[in-house]
């Protein structure tokens, strides 16, 4: 059992699901904090992702040697997108943190994950994560400045982001 656990082979349990769920929320917190100081300008946000990634792979990566299972990176990406959802990002953003999980959920691989593999697979899952956060900017364009009045943020603010693309 402990050679299936350490090869990534099983299934799931409910102390894994736990894990989980502590580390896909304190993901979560780690980009949110980085959203909120970065967004605070126009022009640093877009610059969240890449620096909240520095403490976030440290996340990463310790979840995924608590629970080297096929499937942990798709259920955390799951639930913090949920997470995101709940807490009002536009639904660009969930998606591509979902689409990142699936993909990174592939490259990390079913057998013998490795620290290469991990390693890409969290940059492809921030990599997705920020094209479906800002994937809206470029889709919607000038009706994302509404969007984002609506959400209670200034017009200028809005501006800001799609001047800066």
């Amino acid at each position: 059992m402990v050679q299936a656990a350490e090869s990534g082979e099983g299934k799931l349990v409910a102390k894994d699901f736990i894990f989980i769920a502590i580390f896909g929320l304190l993901l979560f917190i780690v980009f949110l904090v980085f959203a909120m100081i970065m967004g605070m300008n126009a022009t640093t946000f877009w610059y969240t992702h890449a620096l909240g990634a520095i403490p976030g792979g440290i996340v990463w990566m310790y979840l995924l040697a608590r629970v080297p299972k096929r499937g942990a990176i798709l259920c955390m990406s799951v639930l913090t997108a949920l997470v995101a959802l709940l807490m009002g990002m536009l639904w660009t953003g969930p998606v591509g943190i979902v689409i990142g999980g699936v993909v990174a959920e592939l490259i990390a691989g079913a057998h013998e994950r490795t620290t290469t593999r991990n390693i890409i697979a969290f940059v492809v899952w921030v990599l997705c994560f920020w094209a479906g956060q800002v994937s809206m900017i470029f889709l919607a364009g000038d009706a994302y400045v509404q969007m984002v009045v609506a959400t209670g943020m200034s017009a200028d603010y809005a501006q800001g982001l799609i001047d800066f693309a």
